[in-house]
């Protein structure tokens, strides 16, 4: 899971990426970048924008691994 973080506050197996290349894209502002959101354990993936990103996992509820990080 290259370039996934743990998010603390959030689901210990909740991952958020960016994508890189909105980072550089000036015609796209902040809250437009795309960041991929997955549950690593699940295998559960979900896209959003920057402004979009749910406070934990949208599974949470459901998840069997639910731990919180941090």
């Amino acid at each position: 899971m290259n370039g996934f973080v743990p998010i603390k506050g959030k689901c210990l197996y909740w991952r958020e990426h960016l994508e890189e290349e909105d980072r550089y894209d000036s015609r796209l502002k902040k809250d437009d970048w795309r960041v991929q959101g997955t549950c690593f354990v699940d295998g559960d993936t979900w896209d959003f924008t920057a402004s979009t990103i749910p406070p934990d996992c949208p599974l949470r509820r459901k998840c069997r691994y639910y731990i919180r990080s941090g």
